[in-house]
């Protein structure tokens, strides 16, 4: 009888192990990966050093750990049991709003009264107006556009313990009455999503997305070019079509694929919009210098569509990318005054909670 039960556990086991040796490493059955950034094991060189310091031991067990066959699926289930009972997320700086909005924000810093030093910002809008004023005098054009934070747009879902309103997003407040007491031509999304929040079918953002949606970064191109066709010699006419869909396009919930969730967020509808662009400046070249709110514009290709092939994306002004976010090289600070010089309209496009930072040296790099 005792033997019998050894078999029966041994039995256990084996399916066990044959069951994990299934997913990984044979991968006769796909589980899917995790999403989000997460680091893949170092693997440490086994000899008589890293063995009596530990570091074979812990890169062993955190290799086993990570290519344990199951691992994706538990950390699914054991992430939907921590968000539906304990309302919590396993994701750096992402935390849970109400009705089930998703919010990304550090706990210190992120959400502030703080603002600028009036010396320093006044410096930089000086600095931008003696650019505009050059660009304008050789028939070149330069657009500073603000893109919707969702902490702001969506602000009453913020989380109840959290303090919100006009003070705490002082940059960016402070910026916009700069720019209005300068003069300075700017495109403000931010209190343009605020007003269209419940205007169009589409969302603005996702409950599980960081960025706007597809379909109002459309719209909001759509706005940029009749600008630009209004105030430039830049003619685009745009026809968009927008359609409902099953399935979020991920990069429309990011911050939900990141959290690693056994069932989805639920959403009200969910819209792709796609475009095509008649452009009379297709032998002129665009530099759009941006955060990763510019991505929903490059990985559409829809400036790409319309300027000339040889113009590029500024990434945070640090890595030169093409227009349809190809990387090329990084940005050399010391050559920007001159680089500069090839391009006939600059774009400038940061999110709201990247006031604070400007344009990240962009025009301290041109004027001195």
């Amino acid at each position: 009888m005792k033997e019998r039960k050894y078999n029966i556990l041994f039995g256990i086991l084996l399916v066990c192990l044959l069951f994990h040796l299934a997913f990984k490493p044979f991968q006769l059955i796909k589980d899917q990966e995790l999403s989000g950034y997460y680091k893949i094991p170092e693997s440490i060189e086994f000899n008589a050093s890293n063995y009596f310091s530990g570091k074979f031991r812990d890169s062993l067990e955190k290799t086993i750990k990570y290519q344990f066959g199951l691992f994706p699926g538990f950390t699914r289930i054991h992430h939907q049991i921590e968000y539906s009972f304990f309302n919590r997320l396993h994701v750096k700086d992402v935390h849970i709003g109400k009705d089930g909005y998703l919010f990304r924000y550090c706990e210190k810093g992120c959400i502030t009264e703080n603002t600028y030093d009036p010396v320093k910002l006044d410096s930089y809008l000086n600095k931008y107006l003696r650019l505009q004023d050059s660009l304008k005098a050789v028939g070149k054009n330069i657009v500073w556009i603000i893109a919707p934070d969702k902490n702001i747009v969506f602000s009453e879902y913020l989380p109840s313990d959290l303090k919100h309103g006009e003070k705490v997003y002082g940059f960016y407040w402070t910026l916009q009455n700069a720019f209005k007491q300068k003069g300075i031509n700017f495109i403000d999304f931010n209190a343009l999503a605020f007003q269209e929040k419940n205007k169009y079918p589409f969302e603005v953002f996702y409950k599980g997305g960081v960025h706007w949606t597809n379909a109002y970064a459309t719209r909001c191109f759509d706005s940029v070019c009749k600008y630009l066709s209004e105030n430039t010699s830049i003619k685009i006419k745009n026809t968009i079509s927008t359609k409902q869909v099953e399935h979020p396009w991920g990069a429309d919930i990011d911050m939900e694929e990141a959290a690693n969730l056994l069932f989805p967020l639920e959403q009200d509808s969910l819209y792709l919009s796609d475009i095509s662009s008649e452009s009379n400046s297709k032998n002129k070249k665009l530099l759009l210098i941006g955060d990763s709110f510019a991505h929903m514009w490059t990985w559409t290709k829809y400036f790409a569509n319309c300027f000339h092939p040889q113009s590029e994306f500024w990434y945070y002004n640090r890595e030169v990318n093409t227009l349809s976010n190809i990387g090329k090289e990084t940005v050399n600070h010391k050559k920007v005054a001159k680089r500069v010089k090839d391009f006939d309209t600059i774009i400038i496009l940061f999110n709201s909670a990247n006031a604070e930072y400007l344009d990240y040296g962009f025009i301290n790099d041109i004027v001195k």
